[in-house]
């Protein structure tokens, strides 16, 4: 009886506190926020009134979102209390408001070295449906990327990049099979936007790490995009494989990847557009909030059919003969003739 007098008790302080104003505890110093520690709110007499067995009812709003965020502890310093909290990672799906709420979008911070003023308050919600109780407002220090992260993010994605450019121009990985030597072979559309959604999803999801500083969720729809670029490559060289096509040598990237053996090819460039298109957009959504977008299911579908077009025009379609300086290289068949000249002395040509 008396526990449940003095959580009434409590109750009744924190309503009166809520009519006052001045019982609101205003931080005039930013309060320092980092992913991966704890950090602590200053308010007086907060653990007086605000029981252990009652930090479920503490609600912390960051840039007026409302987190998960709970008390751990409550340090009963005798000149001022503070409620002690932790912030993790921000890598899953069911922290998709309060990673937004901290990061918004972080080339936006450029000018500010990556650091972001963020008004926070935290609140009390009585459990008898009286409302909410303010305790405290002020404001978070948040440095949202970290130096090392950032060297070891972006040294990664360019070290793939380099690779893919390095190796997409020097040898097979881009390009089509062929009698040719390697770095002469035609390029490959197929290879090519398959090459091209792997470096988007694998650039976006360390941009994510680099941000979130934990492990990200993969988007269905990051699966699918890679999905149809995978099938359109095993589509294109299953065909090519069954017509023992042979192709020629190159006659440059872009003329190579929307060309076929009557020239350019409109399902060819509708493909490389719609590719490229949302291609920027993905990538940009995920610089801007910080989480892999998720595309309306038209989309896929759109670039499916347009996979599945060139798929099925590879069918019937030519592919370019091999140059004459190709074609001289092979086999050379030699015949030769005889004649009698008039002294008796027999002449042979070839």
């Amino acid at each position: 009886m008396s526990d449940l007098f003095r959580k009434i008790l409590c109750c009744l302080l924190l309503m009166c506190a809520a009519t006052a104003q001045a019982s609101i505890s205003k931080i005039d110093e930013p309060v320092t926020l980092q992913l991966n520690q704890s950090f602590q709110i200053a308010i007086p007499g907060v653990c007086s009134t605000v029981l252990k067995d009652q930090f479920n009812l503490v609600e912390l709003r960051i840039n007026g979102v409302l987190t998960q965020l709970k008390p751990l502890d409550c340090n009963p310093d005798p000149a001022i209390n503070k409620l002690s909290f932790f912030l993790p990672e921000q890598d899953g799906s069911n922290t998709a408001a309060q990673r937004e709420a901290l990061m918004g979008s972080p080339w936006r911070e450029l000018k500010n070295n990556f650091r972001r003023d963020l008004p926070f308050s935290v609140s009390f919600s009585f459990n008898n449906g009286a409302g909410n109780s303010v305790l405290a407002t002020g404001t978070f220090r948040y440095q949202i990327l970290q130096p090392a992260y950032i060297v070891v993010g972006f040294g990664f994605i360019f070290a793939v990049a380099y690779a893919l450019l390095r190796l997409g121009r020097e040898s097979g990985l881009l390009r089509d099979t062929g009698t040719a030597a390697i770095a002469k072979r035609s390029y490959s559309l197929a290879r090519v936007q398959m090459a091209w959604w792997f470096f988007i999803v694998f650039a976006s999801y360390v941009w994510l790490w680099i941000v979130g500083e934990g492990i990200p969720d993969i988007s269905t729809q990051a699966l699918g995009l890679m999905g149809i670029g995978s099938a359109t490559y095993l589509t294109a060289a299953g065909v090519d494989s069954s017509k023992q096509n042979q192709f020629g040598e190159s006659k440059g990237f872009f003329d190579d990847i929307m060309s076929d053996a009557q020239g350019l090819a409109l399902y060819r460039f509708q493909l490389l557009v719609f590719n490229i298109l949302f291609g920027v957009l993905f990538f940009v959504y995920v610089i801007q909030h910080v989480s892999m977008p998720d595309f309306d299911g038209s989309i896929l579908t759109l670039l499916g059919m347009s996979s599945g077009t060139y798929a099925g025009f590879k069918i019937p379609e030519q592919v370019p003969k091999p140059s004459d300086a190709s074609a001289s290289s092979g086999t050379v068949i030699v015949t030769s003739t005889s004649s009698v000249s008039s002294n008796g002395s027999s002449t042979t040509t070839t």
